[in-house]
């Protein structure tokens, strides 16, 4: 077990409450600067909301993260916190600019100037990368994002990168393709389809509706991602990986995964918007609206994560069709 100290920005959200459980487990002092009344829901999920071994700290601006990194001088620095939906991105493309890219700056400044021997993770996101990829795509492969949030995550993977090779910090990125769990928020998904599959095999109502449930992502498990960030911390040099798990599934998929994980049977007619998940009453469970299409639904961004398997660390250690069940069983048995 270990002494060291973690700050981790971002404590609250999916990421970052599986990562301070995990680093409890580890021995870990965790430090964790929150707005004022931050929402600990998912660290009570997780029964670590009152831990000894976690030091909340109120910040109200971003300069008061100096103090912080001055006076705790943290072994490792995780910083998970961001703006995180892409299609939300377009809506305020400043201000998503200023939390994902001029934050981090900010932290690598204070890293620099008052904890140098820190080791700093950024959470960089597969949304950097060209969209038009007919493989899967490694660290070295282009980056063009093309829209606001990837923008800002570009602009900070880089200056991760700057600190690193020109200011000597032991600093890395993290480019995370998706990556889900039971406390990811309803705005996603696989959050909204293993929802409403718990609820229509248990309580009926109305069908669950979708957009293009062709659309595939790399998808994987945060639980066993958030480990992933703390085995590239612990490597002799400081890098940057892919944490993905190199398959695509689509949305379809999921869906199918879900029911099956309730022994619940759909079949499926139609094509395209007039797709519809009929179960074996005939009754529609499933259904397509046009509304929830979104642009670059066929951008199948896979990642190959051939670099973080050489640290020794398998990243896919819950397959697909596990952890779809683990979340629906989850939401099935949260229903009255």
């Amino acid at each position: 077990m270990t002494t060291k100290t973690a700050l981790i920005t971002g404590i609250t959200g999916q990421d970052g409450s599986l990562l301070a459980h995990y680093l409890i487990s580890q021995g870990y002092k965790i430090i964790a600067p929150t707005r004022k009344n931050p929402d600990k829901s998912n660290l009570k999920k997780l029964a670590v909301e009152n831990s000894e071994q976690i030091t909340f700290l109120t910040y109200k601006k971003w300069s008061d993260f100096e103090e912080i990194i001055s006076h705790y001088k943290p072994s490792e620095i995780y910083h998970l916190a961001a703006m995180s939906h892409v299609g939300q991105s377009h809506e305020n493309p400043a201000l998503v600019f200023d939390v994902n890219c001029i934050w981090t700056l900010a932290l690598l400044k204070f890293t620099q100037e008052h904890s140098p021997h820190s080791k700093f993770f950024f959470a960089s996101s597969c949304e950097i990368y060209r969209n038009d990829f007919d493989r899967a795509v490694t660290e070295g492969d282009e980056k063009r994002p093309n829209n606001p949030y990837g923008i800002s995550k570009l602009s900070a993977h880089q200056m991760v990168d700057y600190y690193r090779d020109v200011k000597g910090l032991f600093a890395c990125n993290g480019i995370l393709f998706n990556h889900e769990s039971e406390l990811r928020h309803p705005s996603f998904v696989s959050k909204k389809i293993c929802v409403n599959v718990a609820r229509l095999v248990k309580n009926g109502g109305e069908p669950l509706t979708l957009g293009n449930i062709e659309a595939k992502k790399d998808w994987g498990y945060a639980p066993d991602y958030v480990k992933i960030f703390h085995t590239i911390l612990q490597q002799p040099q400081s890098q940057n990986y892919n944490i993905s798990t190199n398959k695509l599934h689509s949305v379809k998929d999921m869906v199918n995964a879900a029911f099956s994980a309730l022994n619940y049977k759909i079949s499926w007619q139609g094509t395209g918007i007039n797709t519809q998940g009929i179960n074996s009453d005939g009754l529609v469970v499933v259904s397509i609206n046009e509304k929830y299409f979104r642009p670059l639904d066929n951008r199948f961004l896979c990642g190959d994560n051939t670099k973080i398997q050489t640290v020794g660390q398998n990243i896919n250690q819950v397959p697909f069709h596990q952890w779809v069940k683990s979340m629906t069983l989850y939401e099935y048995n949260s229903l009255i």
